[in-house]
Formats: structure tokens, C-alpha cells, sequence
């Protein structure tokens, strides 16, 4: 065996001993070797790009799979049809019954199935003894007799309940036998099943379960003699779907659960208008059981106890018939969130008496607006016309009213005049500047409204666009000091929720209007609720960035516009010097007025033609009534062309053809001009500014926001350890107390964090307001939350 002869390093070769190495050699040498082993190292390839991270690829192999998948899916369909020889699971004998609620011991002889079922009659089941599956109801029994040939029988099946002794044996033994029939709905349909009578054998007493039994069992009556029940489980589907999609009537449920119904092979019809009144008694008894626990569904916790604004408008599509539902019965919910008729009825009466209105609709500039009446007739076929409502500026609705003359300016003052207490700074409409001239007005000869003027007036923003110029500069929400990003449209979000509801509102009377509008009014508000942390802190980083970005673009645009500092402060002091000023009303100013009203015209049917309308024979007439109003308008131009000697005072038709097209975007009006600049750019500059502004306003205002939110939330906790104290002695009630507690305070530091994270460095001054703040139990806000709020206002500018 040949021996391996190891070659030993030379002397010279040895490396020195660390002490008396150079730290720089050293380094050098460790660098050499780890560049050696990283480059010694394979590089991993570089993963290919899945092909999963395109969405279309995505949906394509989906699609592939699906239609590979098919033809087995088919098959496993049919095959789940056969019945085959099944096994009873107990007893192994033939099986004739199949539960699938029983899985995974799904089959049942005759005798196993009526030990198993008896208790359990709302199981749906299958019978097998054609050689396919049959759904039978819950009555029906399968026996085998002597002769091997199959027989059904019915049977009575017994509501289960929880049972509740009612004699007062000290040993309870009682026997349970089939009572009075009752029908019970659930999700799965109807079935026709019979009450418990309790027979107790020592001292004999028989009972049946009341009221209170079957709603611990989970049930509400349908009627005051409970000859029909609800599980409470499909009245909360049915509110849930009604939020969801509030077009969803409650005949569509009732054939719902009919088809289900026949599906499981029971029989019976299902009464809708008594699921709809069952409905609303379950939703008013939950609501005063929210009450007990401090519930306030009216109210926002973000703007308790200061509010930046109030926005009211309109929704015609709210209407009722006034031939359908003439009952009497009062409304469970009257003045809760749609105010009392005659107490609106009154107030317009007293406005109506008191200033001499001025007949027809308000204009701005060439603009009509059916909102800015003063008076209005009332329509011949329906009872109430829609419905006025209010919110503030995150979504929260605060209260509403019946229109029963069209949008006339005293219902949103009525509103304004409930809402007063809220201490709103700006009250927000579509038609302020026609609205707060008419207030100031009614004012003036009602010293009791004299109040409301101390709001500020809001034109809201996107409806300030279709203004007049000088309009627009003067009331829009955005050259409001103080408003932040308030945009005062927060009303249409909810108008289009809420005229969904019309499509079943408009047929019910007039107390089941007011009650599901109300359902649906607390539904959204419990919603905005859930959410309403998320929205702040998003909104605040979001503003936060954007804030930014607005300042770049405006020192962008005094570059481009060669625009220092102080004149920009003189151009946008001349904007509003110009929109404050009054332009002599001549003939010439009648025609300028015209043309520009024809011109905004036919820009915005162009803009909507095809947004707003979907029928193509609607878009042919509106096409035909374009060309009718820009042969007008061109007539228009030409005739004041013909009064103006000056050429260079003369309107270029070229340059308005590009506008209509929206090919330019500049002044197109001669008129315009107000020195060397003209008026469109220095307002180029004043918007630009404006939104800086307000962007810079509302991060304060979102900081005060979130710390009215977390004390709110806070107080509230407090509020509901007062109430636990109160009624300890009372099981149920202190029960639903302390599950209430422990979800506001979940809640409450689930808002903290979420706010710490969006606020950063902020965030101390946040908490130090929620900790700091002392508590009001009853009222749910302190009486020291203005100046701590105003001081964590001040650290937050």
C-alpha cells in the first residue's frame, strides 16, 4: 500500500501570529478573501417573472382550468345523484333516509331516522325508497312492513325551545307533548310544526312556552297570539340584505323562502306584509335595547362636540304615492330621524307668513336650479315628494324631513335650526349663495332665527362649478377660511344609497316609509361607525402627501406665470376684489350673460350625453337640442360681434368651437380681461392657492377630529360602567352591558393604534388628549374637551 507523503509548508510560507500582523494588512487580506469566496460563490439565477403577477394571465389559466375541469365536474354531478344501496349508519340496515345535515352519518333506516329526527324537525331530508331522492318534510315517516313494502305516515313535530319549568316541584319530571300548531320561518322556508305542552308528572300542571321562551329559543312572533314565529336569524339577514341592497323588497324574501319552501318538500305560502311589520317591531326592539347601552345612532363621534360643517340637500326620488298604504298606524320611529310632519308643516307656515316669497326657480349667472325656490306647488299624485337631509362631512346622516312642495328654502332651514346645537361653523349647499340672502331675509323679521346666521355660508364644491365665475369665487367651500378639504357634497354619496330605497319606499305606507328609511338611515350611520377610524387616518395621510404636492405645483406656477410672491398676493386680491364687485347691468351685459349661459350649457349636456344617458333615443334628441342651442349661441355671438367696433373686443368663434370641443381651456371671453393678465389666469393663481390652503387647514382639523373620536369613545366606556353599577342586579340588562363595554374598549384601542400609526410624531399629542380629558357620563363629552382640544389644535399647527 503505497503511504501519501504530506508536504509541510515552508517556513517562509507560514502567516505571522496576529500580535505581529499590520491591522491594515489584515484588513486587506480578509477583504482579498471574501471578495475570493463571493466570487467563488454561484450567483443564484435570477427567479423568471411568474406569469401569476399579470391579472390577465391570471383569469386566463383560471379560465383554462375551469373548462379542463368541466366535463369531471359534470360527471361528479351526476354521480351525487345516485342512490345507489346505502347502509344505515347506526344499525346497518337498508337505508331510506338521507340528512345531509346529519354528516357524516347521512343515512338512516326508518326506525334509526325517527329516533334521530324527532328532535330534530328542522333538518331537511331525503327520502330514497323510489330509487331517487325525494325531499320530504319533516312530519313525514318512512316504515318497512311485514310484507317488505314501504309505507309513510305522518307524524306531528315539536318546535324546539329551550324548556322552562313552570310549577314549582322541586324535582322537575315532565313529559312533552305536541300543542297548538304554530308556523315557523326561517332561511331554509316554512314549516308547519306544533308547540311544546309540557305535562309535569308529579303534581300534573301542563304549560306551553310563551313569549319570553320562544325568544330565548331564538324566535319572534309574527303576531301577538305567536300562531306564526320568525327565527331571529332571518329577520337579521333580512335587515342585512336591506342595507346591503336596499331595493330588495320584502315580496322578493317571501317568494324567496316559498321556492326554498317546495326545494325541501314542505308546502305553505309566506305572508310578506307580516314578515315586513314582524320586521320593523324586531328592528324598534332592538333599537331601545341599544338605547340601554348608550347607544346615540344620530350622532358622529368625530364631530362631538365641535363640527366644521353641516351639508342639507334634497332627493326627489324619496316620493310616496299618494294612493298606496293609506293606514294610520303611527310610526315607531316619528321624529327620530325623519322630523314630525306637523312640526315642519308649522315652521314652513311661519316662514311662508312672515316674508313675501318670490315666485320660481333661483339663478346663478344663465344657471337655474330647482332647489333655489322660495315657494313651490305640491304635486297631484304623490304624497310626499322626497325627502331633505343632512349630514356633516363624514357621511354620518343627522337628521331629515318630508318635501311636500318641492325643495324650498324653508326645509333646509329647518334643518339648520335642529342641528343648531351641534355648533357647526359652515352650513353647506348647492344654492348657498341664493339660500343665505333668503335666510339673512327671514331673519331679519324672526328674531328666533337670527342665530343661524352665525354659521357661515358653504356653496359645495363640485356644484360651485357650474356657477357663475363671480359666485364661484365668493361662496365655494374651497375660498372658505377655515373649512379645510370639506368638499359639501358628502349629501350625494347618501342620496344615492338612499334612492335605491325608493323602489320599495314609494308603495308602503306612510308610517312603514318612515320606520325602513329610519332602519336604513341607523344601518349606514352603524357602518360609517365601524369604519370611521380608517377613514381619518387615511384621509390625514393622504392630505398629509398631498399637501406637498400642491405647494410644488403652486411655486411651479408662479415660475411659469413669472409671479413673485407679492403679486401673486395682489392678483389673488384683485380675484377677489373683482368677484365682490358688481357689473353694471346693460345690453350689452344681458348678451354677454346669454352667450356665456349657452356656452356652459352645451359644455355640460356634451359632458353627460353619454355619463348620464343610456338610451340612444334619449342621446338623439338631446344631440338634435345640441345643434338647436349652438345655432343660437353662434346667432348670439354674431349679433354682439355686430355691436362691438372694437375687433380686438370681439369673440373669436374659432377659439369657442376648441372650448366646446375641449381643445382649450383658456379665456375665450373678451370681457375677461382685467389689466395685462387677464382675470382667468390671476384665478388660475387664486384656485391654486386656495387648495394649498385649505389642504394645510385640514390637517388640524383631522388631528381635533380623531381626538374628539378616541374621547368620545372613552366617554362612552365610562357612560357604560355607570350603567353596569345601575343595573347590576338585573341579569339580562347587565349581561348586555358588559358585552357592550368590552366592545368599546376593544374598539377604543384598536382606534388608538390605528391613529398612533398614522400620526407619528403627532401621536403623543393624541393620546395626551384622549388620557388628559376628563369624562361626562352622561352627555358623553367632557366639559373641559374645547380647550384641551384647542391646545392640542395649536402643538398640532
Amino acid at each position: 500500500m503505497d503511504t501519501e507523503v504530506l508536504a509541510l509548508p515552508s517556513e517562509d510560507s507560514l502567516p505571522l501570529p496576529r500580535a505581529q500582523q499590520n491591522p491594515q494588512e489584515m484588513f486587506e487580506q480578509n477583504m482579498e478573501r471574501l471578495s475570493a469566496l463571493l466570487d467563488s460563490s454561484p450567483c443564484p439565477a435570477e427567479p423568471e417573472r411568474s406569469a401569476a403577477s399579470s391579472w390577465s394571465v391570471r383569469q386566463q389559466k383560471a379560465s383554462d382550468r375551469w373548462e379542463e375541469a368541466r366535463p369531471y365536474h359534470l360527471r361528479c354531478l351526476l354521480e351525487s345523484e345516485a342512490v345507489g344501496k346505502p347502509l344505515c349508519c347506526f344499525c346497518h340496515k337498508p337505508a331510506v333516509i338521507r340528512c345531509r345535515e346529519c354528516l357524516p352519518e347521512q343515512w338512516f333506516c326508518g326506525a334509526c331516522d325517527m329516533h334521530n329526527h324527532s328532535k330534530r324537525p328542522l333538518h331537511n331530508r331525503d327520502s330514497v325508497v323510489d330509487g331517487f331522492f325525494k325531499a320530504i318534510p319533516p312530519s313525514t315517516c318512512i316504515s318497512r312492513g311485514e310484507t317488505g313494502i314501504y309505507a309513510t305516515h305522518e307524524q306531528d313535530r315539536i318546535l324546539p325551545t329551550m324548556p322552562a319549568q313552570h310549577c314549582t316541584c322541586q324535582v322537575p319530571s315532565f313529559t312533552v307533548e305536541a300543542g297548538k300548531p304554530v308556523i315557523l320561518i326561517t332561511i331554509n322556508g316554512r314549516y308547519d310544526l306544533h308547540l311544546p305542552r309540557y305535562v309535569c308528572q308529579t303534581c300534573l300542571q301542563q304549560w306551553a312556552p310563551d313569549v319570553r321562551d320562544l325568544v330565548r329559543s331564538g324566535y319572534w312572533p309574527a303576531s301577538a297570539n305567536a300562531s306564526t314565529i320568525y327565527t331571529v336569524d332571518l329577520l337579521n339577514t333580512f335587515q342585512e340584505l336591506k342595507l346591503i341592497s336596499p331595493g330588495f323588497s320584502r315580496q322578493a324574501l317571501a317568494k324567496m323562502l316559498e321556492h326554498r319552501t317546495l326545494c325541501a318538500g314542505r308546502s305553505g305560502q309566506i305572508n310578506g306584509d307580516a314578515l315586513q311589520r314582524s320586521f320593523l317591531e324586531f328592528a324598534y326592539a332592538s333599537f331601545e335595547k341599544d338605547q340601554l347601552c348608550c347607544d346615540t345612532p344620530f350622532t358622529c363621534p368625530a364631530c362631538t362636540p365641535e363640527m366644521v360643517a353641516v351639508s342639507a340637500d334634497g332627493n326627489r326620488k324619496l316620493y310616496r304615492f299618494g294612493h298606496t298604504g293609506r293606514s294610520n298606524d303611527t310610526p315607531f320611529f316619528d321624529g327620530l330621524f325623519l322630523a314630525k310632519d306637523s312640526e315642519v308643516s308649522d315652521f314652513v307656515n311661519t316662514i311662508q307668513m312672515a316674508v313675501k316669497n318670490i315666485k320660481g326657480r333661483g339663478t346663478c349667472g344663465d344657471s337655474q336650479w330647482a332647489a333655489a325656490r322660495e315657494t313651490s306647488r305640491r304635486a297631484s299624485k304623490l304624497d310626499e315628494e322626497g325627502v331633505e337631509v343632512a349630514v356633516c362631512r363624514h357621511g354620518f346622516l343627522l337628521k331629515a324631513l318630508n318635501m311636500y312642495r318641492g325643495e324650498i328654502f324653508a326645509y333646509p332651514m329647518y334643518l339648520q335650526r335642529e342641528l343648531l346645537p351641534s355648533k357647526a361653523q359652515f352650513f353647506a349647499m348647492d344654492v348657498a349663495c341664493k339660500y343665505w340672502p333668503y335666510l339673512q331675509k327671514v331673519a331679519s323679521v324672526i328674531p328666533a332665527l337670527k342665530s343661524l346666521t352665525e354659521m357661515k355660508p358653504f356653496l359645495s364644491i363640485m356644484h360651485a362649478r357650474a356657477h357663475a365665475t363671480k359666485c364661484e369665487i365668493k361662496w365655494s367651500g374651497r375660498n372658505q377660511k377655515g373649512a379645510g378639504t370639506t368638499a359639501g357634497e358628502e349629501v350625494e354619496q347618501i342620496n344615492s344609497y338612499l334612492s335605491r330605497c325608493a323602489l320599495t319606499t314609494k308603495y308602503m305606507s306612510k308610517a312603514a316609509r318612515v320606520d325602513m328609511l329610519t332602519v336604513h338611515a341607523m344601518g349606514w350611520n352603524h357602518h360609517k361607525a365601524e369604519t370611521l377610524h380608517k377613514a381619518l387616518s387615511t384621509r390625514y395621510v393622504k392630505t398629509s402627501k398631498r399637501a406637498e404636492e400642491e405647494a410644488e405645483r403652486l411655486s411651479q406656477l408662479q415660475k411659469d406665470l413669472q409671479c413673485s410672491n407679492a403679486m401673486a398676493v395682489q392678483w389673488i386680491a384683485e380675484v377677489k376684489e373683482w368677484a365682490e364687485s358688481e357689473t353694471p347691468v346693460t345690453g350689452l351685459h344681458v348678451l354677454q350673460q346669454s352667450i356665456e349661459g349657452l356656452h356652459l350649457g352645451l359644455k355640460q349636456q356634451k359632458q353627460t350625453l353619454y355619463r348620464q344617458n343610456d338610451s340612444n333615443k334619449l342621446r338623439h334628441r338631446l344631440r338634435r337640442k345640441l345643434t338647436e342651442d349652438k345655432k343660437r349661441l353662434l346667432q348670439e355671438i354674431d349679433k354682439y360681434n355686430s355691436l362691438v367696433a372694437d375687433l380686438s373686443k370681439r369673440i373669436d368663434v374659432a377659439l369657442v368651437d376648441h372650448s366646446l370641443a375641449g381643445q382649450s381651456t383658456g379665456a375665450i371671453w373678451p370681457w375677461e380681461d382685467y389689466g395685462s393678465v387677464t382675470i382667468g389666469v390671476k384665478k388660475r393663481l387664486h384656485d391654486q392657492e386656495m387648495l394649498k390652503t385649505r389642504l394645510e387647514e385640514e390637517l388640524p382639523i383631522l388631528v381635533l377630529e380623531m381626538a374628539q373620536h378616541c374621547t368620545w369613545l372613552q366617554n362612552l366606556g365610562v357612560a357604560l360602567k355607570t350603567e353596569l353599577a345601575r343595573y347590576e342586579d338585573e341579569n339580562g340588562l347587565h349581561c348586555l352591558l358588559a358585552r357592550r363595554l368590552a366592545e368599546v374598549e376593544e374598539r377604543h384601542q384598536m382606534v388608538l393604534q390605528r391613529y398612533k400609526t398614522a400620526l407619528g410624531p403627532l401621536a403623543s399629542v393624541l393620546l395626551d388628549v384622549c388620557e388628559e380629558e376628563e369624562c361626562d357620563p352622561m352627555g358623553l363629552v367632557s366639559p373641559d374637551t374645547s380647550e384641551d382640544e384647542e391646545d392640542a389644535r395649536e402643538q398640532a399647527t
